[in-house]
């Protein structure tokens, strides 16, 4: 991977495969929306350990974990993203579902759109048949993103997820 080029307000950024030593960031920017934002269900912060396994399970799968570092800064990563099995049976297998993080201090920098783009390129690359996104329904900008690359509402899952003592509403969008 590793391409470099600019997206409108950024200076260069580099998308490249994660690695080990991404992995207290990856946790890190993840953990700021499990503490901080209703948009993520998850309510425990993830390990590093946790985040190794993840990792190591991509890596067995061929499946992609992509950071955006800024070349000045190499091993300060600016956001990731990923694509990850929708479903464990066999008959998903040309289904995944993307994820997109962008750490709070790079947003409106286009990097959620360069993520989205290797995702893209990783999907098609690989003969991905359809691509899912989980969503809060209440999460504009992530939707909007997600819409700008062809996604679009499958599903509305009306209270099934609970955070910060409100039921939230998750959405389905399918590329």
């Amino acid at each position: 991977r590793g391409s470099g080029g600019s997206a409108p307000g950024s200076a260069s950024i580099t998308i490249r495969d994660a690695d080990e030593r991404d992995l207290p960031a990856i946790a890190a920017i993840f953990n700021r929306e499990v503490v901080e934002s209703a948009y993520v269900y998850a309510e425990t912060p993830l390990t590093l350990a946790d985040r190794r396994a993840w990792l190591q399970a991509h890596r067995s799968a061929s499946l992609p974990v992509v950071v955006a570092t800024d070349p000045g800064e190499p091993t300060e990563v600016l956001g990731w993203a990923s694509l990850s099995p929708y479903r464990p049976a066999t008959g998903y297998r040309f289904t995944l579902e993307a994820s997109v993080y962008v750490a709070r201090a790079s947003h409106r920098r286009g990097i959620g759109r360069r993520l989205m783009s290797a995702l893209d390129d990783l999907a098609q690359a690989r003969g991905t048949r359809a691509i899912v996104a989980s969503i809060d329904s209440e999460n504009a900008p992530s939707i909007a993103l997600f819409e700008r690359f062809g996604y679009v509402e499958a599903a509305r899952l009306t209270d099934v997820g609970r955070k910060f003592d409100r039921w939230r509403t998750q959405l389905l969008l399918l590329k």
